[in-house]
């Protein structure tokens, strides 16, 4: 909630102090870190967010039960593919 936004990269005094503190992983553009970063808000605190789904609510199990099964079941590469895709970042 509190990241910066996309446009605060643009030449303006604050780029570098975002580059500075968002840097994460060598190689990595601190961009893309932002996108994916959005996109995890997006998808666990906004309309996205699976919380407000009637159907994350039918009563089929405890929260960790769910993420157990996820886990067991999800293609992790695959999920990070299309994080990427949906966040614009080219591989």
């Amino acid at each position: 909630m509190t990241l910066a936004s996309t446009r605060d990269l643009e030449p303006s005094e604050t780029r570098k102090w975002i580059e500075k503190y968002y840097k994460a992983k060598a190689g990595v553009p601190t961009i893309h870190r932002m996108r994916i970063l959005r996109l995890i808000e997006n998808l666990t605190l906004r309309t996205a967010a699976v919380g407000y789904l009637t159907e994350s609510m039918h009563g089929a199990g405890s929260p960790q039960a769910q993420r157990i099964m996820i886990s067991r079941t999800v293609n992790l590469k695959e999920k990070r593919k299309a994080a990427k895709r949906l966040c614009g970042i080219e591989e």
